[in-house]
């Protein structure tokens, strides 16, 4: 199978819809000859950040000098750049080939569903190319998340919110029980959920015996400082830090370095000085795609971030006035699309008070909105704005460019990584 024959095999399947439980899994599993046995898992979920906390992670694993595989969804780059190692994604041709071994594992009458055979891709690669350590996100939820047939090393619930909830259900404590679903007996949790979800993850721990540490208790990351990019010191477990720099942007990252570091220590036990320090260095070099993302275009500032709900939208609002204090500029220009099945009105009310003007595009996948009734939206939101339907994410971005304002492209990660693409091929770079 080739990768172009491969992308459309998982292309296809999306007529499947989701199709929540395991049992399809560990039916490919078994066939594959369990690849997931032998290897080493740190298992994210939350509704937000633990994307952020997987970047962190894998880079501090990497740096203390273990081959660490890091699944995430979506990835940058096409279905093989979910599933990186070392940094770096897998080649076209393996995933191709791993592909075709799951879809030949696969129950005809039962079809797996996209998210199953990555998943299983993932877990084929990361078995043949001798990772030591796997840095392991959750795609929705946690419970009956086709990432849920592993039994980890370590697990972690960044935090709750509404998020999924025709899926996931109508409450903060029904989204938190389904996310507590990947905690296991005997293996320790970080989290930095507060309130009912805390309480529903504290239950579920010392139900099964695990041992909880939750951030702002057990580990504390203090802010120091910043410019674009957080300063602050870390109180560990095992291992304090007085001074560490970050390179993901905005003051959410302080919560999700907590959580990784306390992740680490858990994991790694007690770490060489050495090691702990090339650990702390590899925090700063840190990137990740369309995570509050920041690129220089002629002089301009453009934020990218794939920020799709509304403590999302909320988290970013919070870095877009930092970042803004910091240049002199209060007001930016959106570039804004977003899924139709999400709380629109409630991601805008956080972030229209910083519009300057709003172009509204659709997100390239089914799921998109259509720009005319986000426009509708936000009119009514804002009768002041300058509201603009778009045709396309590259007449968006140059409209943009035409004002003066820093720009700020988000609600949806497709839509940001498809900007992303634009402004690179414009001459962008990143931002100092």
């Amino acid at each position: 199978m080739r990768y172009e024959e491969a992308v459309r095999y998982i292309g296809a399947l999306r007529r499947f819809g989701m199709k929540p439980g395991l049992d399809r899994m560990r039916r490919i599993l078994s066939k594959l000859d369990h690849p997931e046995d032998g290897l080493c898992f740190y298992h994210v979920a939350g509704t937000n950040g633990k994307g952020s906390v997987c970047a962190m992670l894998a880079a501090m694993l990497t740096a203390l000098g273990h081959r660490t595989g890091l699944y995430t969804s979506p990835g940058l780059g096409g279905f093989n750049g979910r599933i990186a190692i070392d940094g770096k994604p897998i080649l076209e041709e393996e995933f191709a080939e791993h592909v075709d071994a799951v879809r030949r594992a696969a129950d005809a009458s039962d079809p797996p569903t996209e998210f199953e055979v990555l998943t299983a891709v993932a877990l084929l690669a990361f078995r043949a190319n001798g990772v030591e350590r796997v840095v392991w996100e959750t795609g929705l939820g946690g419970r009956l998340d086709a990432t849920n047939v592993v039994w980890p090393h370590v697990t972690a619930i960044t935090n709750v919110s509404y998020d999924h909830v025709e899926i996931l259900g109508p409450t903060l404590v029904d989204i938190a029980r389904e996310k507590a679903g990947i905690v296991k007996p005997g293996v320790p949790v970080v989290t930095a959920c507060t309130d009912g979800a805390y309480r529903v993850i504290e239950r579920t721990a010392t139900r099964l015996g695990s041992n909880l540490f939750h951030v702002g208790r057990e580990v504390q990351f203090t802010i120091t400082g910043a410019d674009a990019r957080l300063r602050g010191t870390y109180r560990g477990l095992f291992r304090d830090a007085p001074s560490v720099r970050l390179g993901l942007v905005g003051e959410h990252q302080a919560q999700n370095a907590a959580v990784s570091l306390a992740m680490l220590e858990l994991g790694e036990g007690q770490i060489a000085e050495a090691d702990w320090a090339r650990a702390l260095a590899a925090l700063e070099r840190v990137r990740w795609p369309l995570r509050c993302e920041l690129f220089d275009i002629g002089g301009r500032l453009v934020v990218i971030d794939g920020a799709h709900n509304e403590e999302g939208a909320r988290t970013l609002a919070r870095a877009l006035r930092r970042l803004g204090k910091g240049m002199g500029s209060s007001r930016w220009r959106m570039v804004f699309a977003a899924f139709a099945d999400k709380d629109v009105q409630s991601m805008l009310a956080h972030m229209l008070p910083l519009a300057r003007a709003a172009l509204m595009v659709k997100s390239p996948h089914p799921r998109g909105a259509d720009p005319r009734a986000l426009a509708a939206l936000v009119r009514e939101m804002r009768p002041d704005l300058s509201v603009c339907v778009m045709s396309s994410i590259e007449d968006a971005i140059q409209e943009a460019l035409a004002g003066q304002e820093p720009i700020v492209i988000w609600g949806n990660l497709y839509m940001a990584e498809l900007a992303r693409n634009t402004i690179i091929a414009l001459g962008a770079e990143e931002w100092q």
